[in-house]
């Protein structure tokens, strides 16, 4: 098995962060906590993204006006500690809720 991969401060802080606003306006992502727990902040937030469907956690988020504190913002915004094809998939799905051009 790989060793697991350790984010930097910054990326977990942006995900704690995220986890806080979501408990904030009433949503706990636990099955992504776990995870977390579980992987770690990369492998876990890599498998998610990669995964072939849009997560009810995007979903919930997007519903909340969090889109920006996603999971798959945080994989742009930190771009250097994911795969390319977490990069990808991150892109992706962001587009699928933001019209072209526009942020948020």
């Amino acid at each position: 098995m790989p060793a697991r991969r350790i984010a930097s401060s910054e990326l977990d802080a942006f995900v704690n962060e995220g986890i806080r606003l979501s408990k904030e306006r009433g949503y706990n992502p636990t099955t992504f906590v776990g995870m977390r727990h579980q992987h770690g902040t990369i492998d876990a937030i890599e498998r998610l993204v990669q995964s072939g469907e849009l997560q009810s956690g995007f979903k919930r988020l997007k519903q909340l006006g969090l889109i920006d504190w996603t999971i798959e913002s945080a994989v742009i915004r930190f771009a250097t500690e994911f795969s390319s094809n977490a990069k990808q998939c991150a892109e992706w799905r962001l587009k699928q809720v933001r019209p072209e051009g526009k942020d948020g």
